[in-house]
């Protein structure tokens, strides 16, 4: 049974890689299920595992043409969800630090400091999330994780010069969209 299985599969990888719409549709219905199950081992959020078993077909799909595994199309995604969900986790636990070393900071800021700070933060994050996906991560690999632009090549499978280009595109983004508070923190400095 599960030889055939494994032989289901490899034609569903196979029936994928020339674009095929069913059996990318077959695959996401076998295994969904089992993956937002096996993604609760790290979050208890049921729409967050969700959201990373979606992520991970959405990787599946958009690199369907590179596809290659020499196990079964099962321990492939259990690899890929294990892999984003452990990316989530060290995102949070960053998060996390961040926030605790700037606690302190936050804490000595006047009400009209913390509300500019308050409404930067906010601008920066929606401007991060306006970033493509790709482009994001390779930014958060870089000034969150410390990663070294070889690194995050090779994490991503991608050349240093993509590395290098979607850092720079990140970034001049951010200051594109976050302009304004830069002139209103070069007022606040002044004032002080």
């Amino acid at each position: 049974m599960a030889n055939e299985e494994f032989k289901n599969d490899a034609l569903l990888v196979a029936a994928l890689k020339f674009d095929s719409h069913e059996a990318f549709v077959k695959i996401f219905r076998r295994y969904y299920p089992d993956l937002v199950h096996f993604t609760a081992r790290f979050f208890p959020d049921k729409s967050l595992c969700e959201d990373i078993v979606q992520e991970a077909f959405i990787k599946v799909w958009t690199n369907r043409k590179k596809l290659e595994t020499d196990t079964s199309i099962r321990s492939y995604l259990l690899s890929l969800v294990q892999n984003i969900a452990l990316n989530e986790l060290r995102h949070r636990k960053v998060k996390m630090t961040y926030q605790d070393m700037n606690h302190e900071i936050i804490l000595s800021l006047s009400p009209d400091e913390h509300m500019f700070f308050s409404e930067l933060s906010d601008a920066y994050e929606t401007a991060l999330a306006k970033l493509d996906p790709e482009v994001r991560e390779t930014l958060f690999l870089s000034r969150y994780e410390k990663l070294k632009h070889r690194e995050i090549a090779q994490r991503l499978n991608i050349s240093v010069r993509t590395v290098e280009a979607r850092i720079s595109k990140a970034l001049k983004f951010l200051q594109q969209n976050l302009r304004v508070y830069k002139s209103l923190l070069l007022i606040i400095l002044n004032w002080l």
